[in-house]
């Protein structure tokens, strides 16, 4: 009797423990399962995301193999008009900026509320952010783009980019 009571309590610890942390982005520069709502591969990037309950927060994140740059841009599925978040790892340093897409280029814009994170390991490099969802998310799909380039800075051109909608 005393060792079905122990393991019905150690049952409903971690059931209750799992249930706590399911569900919860981290950015810890990984992309864990059950972490996302939403995940896709597409021209070799994951690219995941999740719109918090209340609706106000955004997570995305953005995978590829690359020792560069990464970068995801949201709200649009062109770089023109949309909220970019880069990031690279060099000699152990993370960077991010974050910037606006204007045509065919890029530059810095304040992103209050905004967090990121990215890190590098075994060639592939992990961008994971936090921002208020805004006006992102339009009838339950967020267009995003992804992109990574070879060199350690915010300005090389991309070698490999794509474009999806996401159904949150």
């Amino acid at each position: 009797m005393k060792y079905r009571l122990i393991l019905a309590l150690l049952a409903v610890t971690a059931t209750v423990s799992w249930a706590q942390t399911a569900g919860k982005v981290t950015l810890d520069g990984m992309i864990n399962e059950g972490e996302y709502k939403t995940v896709e591969v597409k021209n070799e990037f994951t690219i995941a995301a999740r719109l918090s309950d209340d609706k106000s927060t955004l997570q995305v994140a953005i995978k590829g193999p690359t020792t560069g740059w990464m970068a995801i841009g949201i709200g649009t599925l062109k770089m023109n008009g949309s909220f970019m978040i880069l990031g690279y790892v060099a000699d152990g340093k993370p960077s991010v900026s974050y910037e606006l897409g204007k045509g065919y280029s890029h530059a810095p814009t304040p992103a209050p509320g905004a967090s990121a994170f990215v890190s590098e390991t075994d060639g592939v490099t992990t961008l994971e952010v936090s921002l208020p969802a805004l006006s992102y998310v339009k009838d339950g799909v967020l267009q995003v783009i992804g992109a990574s380039g070879p060199k350690d800075d915010f300005k090389s051109k991309h070698t490999r980019r794509t474009a999806l909608e996401l159904k949150l």
